[in-house]
This record gives structure tokens, C-alpha cells and sequence, in this order.
């Protein structure tokens, strides 16, 4: 990719809220990405442990998953609010639509947003908001550094995967879904868009912001590239 291309980064709820807000990470991570000069960019925050927290909680008193949605969504704008002031939008409401937040990236350069609507995860909001802008790059920070064969702590014979297309990501992704907060690399209704729209998803450990740097600067970086 080249640097001046826009980009959509999807970063994990687990690299900025993994137990409480990692301040320093959120320094880090913003500073990279208010250096990279170019045209436009957007930020999808997750929920991390405010989500699974709240998402846990709701189930004692309902079982609705459209409901345990609701709640982790309010915790990704949480988050995402966080990450929005490091960027120096303070001002900016967090968009709760991906039509909201094209209004925000004709004021600014930048949009930074979490959660929209129930059964969209912030792996689909990504995309989504990739697709609606125009954006042919999404980078996904996530909790592991790779797609594997499998998942890598219940079958040590898994193995990891550089480049893969959308199919035989979308078919691992839906093994490991299991509703509601559920952790997989990435879900599969993100997938399907990205297909739709040939959108190329970069996926790697988001805690390596030197990997993540080097990715968005065209650079070779460690990681799965999913795409044709």
C-alpha cells in the first residue's frame, strides 16, 4: 500500500480496555496515526473487558443476544471516546451510524467511532465504513498476530496463515463463533463485506505498534493479509 492512501484501522476493545484503559497504549497507538499523512482516515474502537464485563452481566437477567449487543456497543463508544480525544476531536460527538460518521470526516480528516447497531461488530463497523468511504485498506488490531489453521490454544497443530482469501477466512471465523462477545479474529458478516467490496484486511497483534507502523507505511510487517 502506499502511504498516501487512505485507511480504516478496527483496533480491539482487549489493546485499549484490556483489564482497565491502557493510557499509554492509546498515547502511542494515536500518535502513529495522527503522523500518517493522508487524505482520510477512520477509527473503529471495540469494546475489551467493559464489553465482555457488562455483556456477562446482562446475561443473568436476559438471554437476548440483541440485548447483550446493546450494552458491549455502549462500552465500545466508551472507548472510543477515549481514543477520539487523544486524536484531538474532543469536540465530536461519537457517531452511533456509519452515516453519522461520514458527516464527521467531511469536518475532519478523521473519524473515530465504536459500536453501531445490534449484530454488527466493530470488525463489521469497519468495514462497513471502509466501503462507504471509498477505502480499499482496513487494518485490524486484534488479540493475535496471525489467521491460524485453527485456533492455536486448543489444537497446538494449528498453523499460521499469511495470506488467505475471503472464503477460507469466513469459513475458520464461523467455527469460532459463538454469539455474543464472542473472540474471533475477526467475524463473519465483516468478512462477507469485505468480499463484496474487494476491501484487503490486514490483520495483526495490535500490542506491536512497530509492526502496525511499518504495515500502514507499506513496509513488510508481520501478520495475515485477507483478500482475493
Amino acid at each position: 500500500m502506499n502511504f498516501m492512501e487512505s485507511f480504516i484501522v478496527s483496533v480491539g476493545g482487549s489493546m485499549v480496555n484490556p483489564s482497565n484503559i491502557d493510557v499509554q497504549y492509546v498515547k502511542n497507538f494515536t500518535e502513529i496515526l495522527k503522523s500518517a499523512d493522508v487524505e482520510r482516515k477512520g477509527i473503529v474502537v471495540g469494546g475489551g473487558s467493559n464489553a465482555r464485563n457488562y455483556v456477562q452481566a446482562m446475561s443473568a437477567f436476559t438471554t437476548n443476544d440483541y440485548f447483550q449487543d446493546e450494552i458491549g456497543i455502549m462500552a465500545t463508544r466508551m472507548n472510543a471516546k477515549i481514543v477520539q480525544c487523544a486524536m484531538g476531536l474532543t469536540n465530536y460527538k461519537i457517531p452511533e451510524t456509519i452515516t453519522d460518521a461520514l458527516q464527521l470526516v467531511r469536518l475532519e480528516n478523521t473519524v473515530v467511532m465504536g459500536g453501531s447497531i445490534p449484530g454488527h461488530t466493530t470488525d463489521t463497523v469497519s468495514v462497513l465504513l471502509a466501503e462507504a468511504m471509498g477505502i480499499k485498506e482496513v487494518y485490524n488490531l486484534t488479540s493475535v498476530d496471525m489467521v491460524y489453521t485453527d485456533d492455536p490454544k486448543k489444537n497446538p497443530n494449528s498453523k499460521p496463515i499469511q495470506k488467505i482469501n475471503y472464503k477460507e477466512a469466513f469459513d475458520i471465523s464461523l467455527k469460532s463463533y459463538t454469539g455474543a462477545g464472542s473472540n474471533q479474529f475477526m467475524d463473519s458478516v465483516s468478512l462477507l463485506i469485505a468480499m463484496r467490496s474487494n476491501i484487503t484486511i490486514n490483520l495483526m497483534h495490535g500490542k506491536d505498534l512497530e509492526n502496525f507502523k511499518n504495515a500502514i507505511n507499506g513496509k513488510k510487517f508481520k501478520g495475515t493479509v485477507i483478500g482475493l
